[in-house]
């Protein structure tokens, strides 16, 4: 029976994200007026000001909208795919891993385990709909990165559909 579960999870707003949102907003503001003070005291070039001005209030939209991010978990049969949705416009694979290499699993708090030197850390946790959703960890080694610890934000029913194929070890092991 084959198993497909997927789920996305809108990422967090942190104050970084909310200072760049206010110095793009200044950004456009200031870039425009510059151009209306340019361009439009000299009358012939008016047209490339207002030209201009669009491409600004554009690229500013661009820049606004990019900074909204979504995560996707896509578990098939075993393997769990991490993308990054940006602005719904871009799609960035973050890691692919299978359950059944995942040397360490459970729900990531302050009893996690430390992480070593050296580790590869995937941070795709994110805010879910679902108010039962936790963060969990997994530690697995990764072709091209390395040892690599995956934070994320499944629900119930994409642990539930991991933890079947992990290693009997850590299934037995594994809490909710």
């Amino acid at each position: 029976m084959d198993v497909f579960v997927e789920q996305i999870v809108k990422k967090a707003t942190s104050g970084k994200d909310t200072v760049l949102k206010l110095l793009i907003g200044i950004g456009i503001g200031v870039l425009s007026a510059v151009c209306v003070f340019i361009f439009f005291l000299m009358l012939p070039l008016a047209g490339l000001g207002l030209l201009l001005i669009c491409g600004i209030f554009y690229g500013g939209y661009y820049l606004l909208t990019g900074l909204d991010c979504e995560y996707e978990y896509i578990v098939t049969n075993g393997e769990i795919d991490v993308d990054k949705i940006i602005a719904k416009r871009k799609r960035v694979r973050l890691v692919t891993a299978k359950a059944s290499l995942f040397e360490a699993f459970g729900e990531y708090n302050e009893n996690a385990p430390e992480t070593a030197d050296g580790v590869t850390i995937v941070n795709a946790a994110g805010v879910s709909d679902s108010e039962s959703a936790k963060n969990y960890y997994a530690d697995f080694k990764h072709a091209s990165a390395g040892n690599v610890r995956l934070i994320f934000t499944p629900e119930e029913r994409v642990v539930d559909a991991i933890v079947p194929f992990m290693s009997a070890p850590l299934r037995i092991s594994f809490k909710k």
